[in-house]
């Protein structure tokens, strides 16, 4: 990753800052066990130098006992305020911790992986928590097992501790440096997770997996597209619907915006439902076409949206119909294999974004190929949008008021709120050639400042605020910024600045 050897050289702990953690006192100081599971000179060397002090070190074959445990192999090292922030994190009866790692080489630091906030889906396509987890001992209790050496008994471990643990906590900051490992590909801790009915498919690096989960094929699926980019474009979605969809069960619905075209009659005369509101925002319209629709998912697609996956609507729908899932969308490009939509970033590029848009979908591959699987995002976009009618309805639909820009996002966020996740699948792939002319008005552009006022100030959690969000490729923020203080309240990006 550029830039990397400056991110680490801003990032280092000062010595007042170490003097001040020394002097802490904490009201419940932990106890941590730091547990090597590989021998190993430099873990035991890292933790002379810790600014937190309250812990034990140990391995695998000598149980001890302790308030948390941290597993990482004896080469591992960690920053001298490694321990110090682990313990600010573990109050409150939080379970589960992890951090920001990177790999040592030769002695240098390189290849940072910057995590997202807990991501369970994430967690079913590689195990993206890595090295170094920190659980508690009600939780390690309750595992009934402790981590091994290798990568896929620690894989299995992670699984089964994110699975039970209620409280999870993301460190957004690199504090263990760890040697290089080969990933895990064996797919038998996920299988033995997810049960004999989901397959496993290889995922687009070594180490991934693309989970396919069994879903009702009879099950009716309402496809509901938008005119809004004209005619032509309205047809050549709908074309490509019929010739790539797999489902025996489905049916098209048309969001009408302007008055009744011969082609629009045409559909009519052949049971294809039209809802025409030409007076109607474009949320009101897409209210009223979800419930004209029969289905018991909905897919939303703007006019010249074309699935290019075959199999598009088993595979939306199969992480639609999961327990947790709210709105769930594909990769989209545009027509020149150029990415459009990878999940929505909420501040990226000064406005709502996604990672790797307008690069090739052959360099995010090459640079950060793991957005290329199944991911948590907080927000998606409009051009293609899978959801369950009930979950749907039970939302309120679309705001009214976010009448052009925003209106998708803001329905992820309410879903958020609902306990219910919003997902990227880029193994669906999506087309949109040309993007249509969406012509905010000023009081949507304020309407959209209210509703992501939160997610501008804390930050998106899942998009790790060690990422610098002046560019769309994952790189370092230079200079490294404070995880809590990531937008000063006085400073909006010009996307959301009223006019």
């Amino acid at each position: 990753m550029e830039d990397y050897d400056r991110f680490v050289a801003l990032s280092m702990l000062t010595p007042q800052a170490a003097a001040a953690q020394r002097r802490a006192v904490f009201l419940t100081a932990p106890q941590f066990a730091v547990i090597e599971t590989a021998p190993g000179r430099r873990l035991k060397a890292s933790l002379l130098q810790q600014t937190y002090m309250n812990y034990i070190h140990s391995n695998l074959a000598r149980r001890v006992a302790a308030d948390y445990y941290l597993f990482l192999p004896g080469e591992a090292r960690l920053r001298p305020d490694a321990l110090f922030r682990l313990a600010m994190a573990a109050g409150g009866g939080r379970e589960l911790l992890y951090a920001d790692e990177d790999a040592l080489l030769r002695g240098r630091r390189c290849r940072p992986r910057f995590k997202p906030d807990f991501s369970p889906h994430t967690l079913l396509c590689y195990d993206y928590l890595g090295r170094g987890i920190c659980v508690s001992r009600a939780l390690l209790r309750t595992v009934g097992s402790w981590p091994g050496p290798d990568a896929a008994r620690r894989y299995a471990f992670s699984l089964r501790a994110a699975a039970l643990a209620e409280r999870i906590v993301h460190l957004p900051f690199v504090l263990f440096s760890l040697p290089p490992e080969a990933p895990c590909t064996d797919p038998g801790p996920l299988k033995s997770f997810l049960g004999d009915s989901a397959l496993l498919l290889p995922g687009p690096v070594p180490g991934t997996f693309l989970p396919r989960f069994g879903v009702r094929r009879e099950q009716l699926v309402s496809v509901i597209v938008s005119d809004e980019n004209g005619s032509d474009a309205l047809k050549s979605t709908l074309l490509a619907v019929e010739q790539r969809m797999q489902l025996p069960r489905y049916e098209l619905v048309v969001a009408a915006s302007r008055p009744l075209t011969p082609f629009l009659r045409a559909l009519q005369s052949s049971d294809v439902p039209v809802v025409e509101r030409p007076d109607a925002s474009p949320c009101a319209l897409w209210n009223a076409a979800a419930r004209a629709a029969r289905g018991r998912f909905l897919l939303f697609l703007f006019g010249g949206c074309e699935p290019l996956s075959p199999d598009f609507g088993q595979r939306l729908t199969e992480w639609a119909a999961l327990p947790d899932a709210g709105a769930v969308g594909p990769l989209v490009l545009d027509g020149e294999s150029r990415v459009l939509s990878l999940g929505t970033v909420v501040g990226l590029l000064g406005g709502l974004a996604s990672p790797g848009f307008g690069q090739g979908e052959d360099i995010v591959h090459s640079s950060a190929p793991r957005l290329l699987c199944t991911r948590d995002v907080s927000c998606l976009p409009p051009w293609a949008l899978t959801i369950r009618r009930d979950r749907f309805l039970a939302a309120g639909g679309f705001d009214p008021d976010m009448d052009h820009v925003g209106y998708v996002e803001e329905l992820c966020l309410r879903l958020g709120r609902r306990g219910l996740h919003s997902l990227c699948v880029p193994s669906v792939r999506f087309r949109l050639p040309i993007l249509p002319d969406l012509g905010p008005s000023p009081a949507n552009l304020r309407r959209c400042r209210d509703a992501f006022c939160p997610l501008l100030r804390t930050g998106d959690p899942f998009y790790n605020p060690n990422l610098n969000m002046a560019s769309s490729l994952p790189r370092p923020a230079l200079p490294p910024r404070s995880p809590l203080h990531l937008h000063a309240s006085d400073r909006w990006p010009p996307f959301f600045c009223d006019p």
